[in-house]
């Protein structure tokens, strides 16, 4: 008996006794998975036994190719091993075009392309695949079903066989010789037993191959994604008075839910923005991509104090209502003839000042986008100094984890900013926190979480510098 939810294969007739013994042998599950024949049998009915050795071997070393033109190259050399033939076709079924569709033909010791395509019930082959049932012919000549071919001057005798799985049509095995009567009824029956292995192995290789496509097709895709989500993204800013800057995003997959911006604010006045969409993945990078649209959207029509950008955006989103997402968002705007930083938080985290070699938190506070309707949120101005640094981090930053589950944390964070030189330029503490995450990971260790970081320092100014429209880049 077949293990349960495999299909064993059918009873068989063969030419020896005793076949209530051998047909136990013969009900092998479709995975290849069976029993060796056993011993009892090698003593008791050795040829016997030893057809079905065969046959077993055979089918254990097909279920374990999952390459289907090496796959189909085996087929062939194993059949003949079983049944001696001259011309060999493999043909599978095609569910689109409802076809029976040759992949793979060898014409006596030759490997050829095989274009041969029948519908159900044409020829032999489609007579065999459409009744499911084996065919064997002794001279196809006086078979009116026989269709002509370019070896059929060759052709005499012909064995076909259909592969199933269940009821569902796979294909048929084509066997062709120059001899009259070339196979027999026991070559039907080996055939025959060996066909669901086949079957199993075909179908196995086509998901095989189907899977590959797909995952190749996706990460196409999503590496196209991936360069335009970072084409959204900008890299700096210029002509902001008194103000260096930098920008470093670390997504954890190719697509990430962080995000951040810089927009013209005004004159002389520029907008800082570090988003966090809750979850991973394209959705949340489709959702962050939704925020900054309406984010430059609000800023264009109108430069509209933090805490109420925050509000609109708040409102746009939550009316958008995508089930169990919302966007953490630090919005700030730097005026430059103040040297002020004005502050907003939609639930993300603090940003960080880093003064004269000390580093504190900003305290503000708020509720992420998307969640409620009306949201008022509080506004937080720092009144900045030359040499100042602010640090805008996602949760990341803070989040990343070692192999114990260990949070890299603040007062990691606080100690390596306050030990770098003073002065350092932005892109060098941008670079300085990304390695030090890194580190703390170890090799190896995913990412959980995407790592962004803005990082701003307020710069002595030129008596020549007047205040100009930021140029975003």
């Amino acid at each position: 008996m077949s293990a349960p939810g495999f299909t064993s294969f059918p009873q068989l007739e063969y030419p020896f006794g005793h076949m209530d013994d051998l047909a136990k042998v013969a009900a092998l599950p479709l995975t290849g998975e069976a029993d060796p024949v056993p011993q009892s049998l090698l003593v008791s009915f050795p040829e016997q036994a030893k057809t079905l050795g065969l046959l077993y071997d055979v089918s254990r070393e097909l279920t374990s190719i999952l390459d289907r033109e090496e796959l189909l190259q085996r087929i062939t050399e194993l059949v003949k091993k079983l049944v001696n033939y001259d011309v060999f076709t493999v043909m599978l079924w095609n569910e689109k075009t409802q076809l029976l569709e040759g992949v793979f033909a060898k014409h006596y010791e030759d490997s050829i392309p095989s274009r041969f395509r029948v519908t159900l019930n044409q020829g032999i082959t489609g007579t065999a695949a459409a009744s499911r049932k084996p065919i064997r012919i002794d001279d196809v000549r006086l078979d009116p079903r026989y269709i002509d071919c370019e070896t059929c001057e060759r052709v005499h005798s012909e064995l076909v066989v259909p592969l199933l799985l269940q009821d569902r049509l796979i294909g048929v095995l084509d066997l062709e010789s120059s001899q009259l009567a070339a196979f027999t009824a026991q070559h039907e029956r080996m055939l025959v037993a060996l066909a669901p292995f086949i079957a199993i192995a075909l179908e196995n290789s086509r998901l095989y191959r189907d899977a590959r496509e797909n995952e190749l097709r996706l990460q196409n895709d999503l590496d196209t994604a991936r360069e335009i989500q970072l084409q959204l993204l900008p890299h700096g800013a210029r002509e902001v008075r008194g103000l260096d800057i930098t920008a470093a995003y670390v997504p954890a997959r190719e697509l990430g839910g962080d995000f951040y911006d810089f927009l013209p604010y005004g004159e002389g006045r520029l907008a800082l923005a570090l988003g966090d969409v809750s979850g991973k993945g394209t959705a949340a990078a489709l959702y962050g991509s939704l925020a900054i649209g309406m984010l430059r959207e609000h800023a264009v029509e109108n430069t509209a104090a933090p805490p109420v950008m925050l509000s609109m955006l708040n409102r746009r989103l939550h009316a958008a209502r995508l089930e169990a997402r919302f966007i953490a968002l630090t919005f700030g705007v730097y005026d430059p003839m103040e040297r002020t930083l004005t502050i907003a938080n939609a639930g993300g985290t603090h940003p960080l000042l880093l003064r004269d070699g000390q580093l504190s938190e900003i305290p503000v506070d708020g509720i992420p986008l998307g969640l409620f309707p009306e949201v008022d949120y509080v506004v937080s101005t720092v009144h900045l100094r030359v040499g100042d640094v602010i640090i805008f981090a996602s949760d990341g930053i803070l989040e990343s984890e070692n192999i114990e589950e260990e949070e890299f944390g603040f007062d990691r964070l606080k100690a390596l900013l306050t030990s770098l030189p003073a002065n350092s330029p932005v892109e060098d503490i941008s670079g300085a926190i990304l390695r030090a995450t890194d580190d703390f990971a170890g090799f190896g260790n995913p990412a959980h979480d995407d790592r962004t970081l803005l990082v701003v320092r307020v710069t002595a100014e030129s008596p020549s510098d007047l205040p100009k429209i930021p140029v975003i880049y």
